[in-house]
């Protein structure tokens, strides 16, 4: 299903935000979720406040006539379903059949999950959406309430100058009488003595309002702060990735938990015109330090992207870069990872090439091509094998298909999944939590941390909910299994 036809919808509604790293995204702030509520298929657009306590936007796309009735509830991951407030109804969206908008306070910071329930004759159904709430940005205010506010504050403060001089003076005159010498040297004092006390309130409610500013921007979200180092290991190439940040050594964000198995998703890639990618899966050696062989890569600069989820449901992205002055030997493939991949190759280039052979399996872009930032929709991907059919396609940690979606200058980084941006492992940690399946001191109980795994299935399209958050040229690798091996095909898109 696609948001293709509530384009103009969405980007009434939900205005773009600017680029800054966000929980699991870098520079792509919205949320977009695809699955199912119950009997009805649901696409779901979460716009996140920039500041906290902040109002998300939500957008609800589900085109089954059937349906009556769409709600949305923020579910505070600490509180859970039983300290949640009630669920508000979403909207129906005027000249848009089947897209219903709706508005959530979201009160404090950290993680969310939003409940959409859709309601009609075919039955109830409830999609869970994962959604981080950290302060992003700070308000300004715009030049014509700014100024209007000084002209307002200046009345103000003559006023309260005029009153003193009133009160002292002519106020204690009996009506009729004229006002003496004495009374209005006296009402031209209280008025002096009462300009410098308004211009103190004045100058330290200035003070006070730049204090509390700038302790704001103090509680703003920043990626973790990292170090990546490349090591030589008895001739094997290893990637240490240690998190130096003050909050995480000191404990004050809550233990990892795997998604898939997996403690961390790494996305290396070269930063210049080669098509060169991998996708890691290192171990959590310690508290905070993430090690993993490296596969036989180029020299080059890298952007190095590594994808955590926390057992409260938030998800992260740990960003950093390396330099490798010298290709990668071959030594350590055996110590890699069963699911790590990587990628050296050509790329397709939109619109001139859309379709490329990877191996025995042809993928070729299906969506728009010339794509616009801020249009909703999703990234299609059609799949065909030699012979010209669907082709059988393995469950990928899970998933039928990856992608992962890099600006040209590293400002935007997304990791989708068919069903959207947002990870398995998150809406495991509020189910666990809901149900108060925690030990004492508030760790999830996560058994072997196995997860569904998904089924074999027969596709000859593959589809992730998303939209460009800004314009500027971008990579995107497409990644799926197909008879047991990880096929890997990238394109270069220009988005206006």
């Amino acid at each position: 299903m696609s948001l293709r036809s509530s384009a103009g919808v969405l980007r009434a509604s939900l205005a773009l935000a600017m680029a800054v790293a966000l929980a699991a995204h870098v520079g792509s702030p919205d949320v977009f979720r695809s699955g199912k509520a119950g009997p009805y298929a649901v696409d779901v657009v979460v716009r996140p406040p920039q500041v906290v306590p902040g109002i998300a936007e939500i957008l609800v796309r589900v085109p089954d006539p059937r349906v009556t009735r769409v709600t949305v509830r923020p579910v505070y991951w600490r509180a859970g379903t039983r300290g949640a407030p009630s669920a508000d109804d979403a909207k129906p969206v005027q000249g848009a059949s089947g897209s219903f908008a709706g508005r959530l306070w979201l009160m404090a910071g950290g993680s969310y999950s939003v409940h959409v329930a859709v309601f009609g004759s075919a039955g109830t159904g409830t999609l869970v959406v994962p959604v981080g709430a950290v302060a992003t940005g700070q308000l300004q205010l715009s030049p014509g309430l700014r100024w209007l506010l000084i002209a307002l504050g200046t009345l103000l403060v003559a006023g309260v100058i005029t009153a003193v001089h009133a009160a002292v003076g002519e106020s204690q005159v009996p009506p009729g009488e004229p006002i003496s010498r004495a009374r209005r040297r006296r009402a031209r004092v209280g008025a002096a003595i009462a300009t410098p006390i308004m211009a103190m309130l004045v100058f330290g409610g200035a003070r006070w309002w730049d204090a509390e500013a700038t302790a704001y921007r103090r509680t703003l979200y920043r990626p973790m702060r990292t170090e990546a180092v490349v090591r030589d290991s008895a001739g094997v190439s290893t990637l240490m990735l240690r998190i130096a940040d003050t909050n995480w050594r000191e404990g004050r964000v809550s233990p990892l938990m795997p998604d898939h198995g997996k403690i961390s998703h790494l996305f290396l890639a070269r930063i210049d015109s080669v098509g060169v990618m991998a996708h890691l899966h290192p171990a959590l050696v310690d508290f905070a330090t993430l090690v993993t062989t490296l596969p036989p890569l180029p020299a080059g600069r890298y952007r190095l992207y590594a994808d955590v989820v926390h057992e409260t449901g938030f998800q992260r992205t740990l960003v950093d870069s390396i330099a490798l002055a010298a290709p990668i030997a071959p030594a350590g493939v055996s110590r890699l990872d069963p699911d790590d991949a990587w990628f050296e190759g050509p790329i397709a280039v939109l619109p001139a090439t859309r379709g490329v052979q990877v191996g025995d399996v042809a993928i070729s872009w299906a969506g728009d091509p010339r794509p616009g930032a801020g249009k909703p929709g999703a990234l299609r991907f059609s799949l065909r094998s030699v012979m010209g059919d669907s082709v059988r396609v393995e469950p990928y940690l899970g998933m039928a298909g990856h992608a992962v979606v890099i600006r040209q200058d590293g400002g935007v980084y997304i990791h989708l999944h068919p069903g959207g941006t947002s990870a398995m492992a998150s809406e495991i940690a509020f189910t666990l939590r809901d149900r108060g399946d925690t030990t004492a001191d508030g760790r999830l109980r996560l058994g072997d941390g196995t997860m569904p795994m998904g089924a074999e299935q027969v596709l000859s399209e593959l589809s992730f909910p998303y939209a460009f958050p800004s314009a500027g040229r971008y990579r995107i690798w497409v990644q799926l299994r197909v008879r047991g091996r990880v096929r890997t095909a990238a394109w270069d898109v220009d988005v206006k």
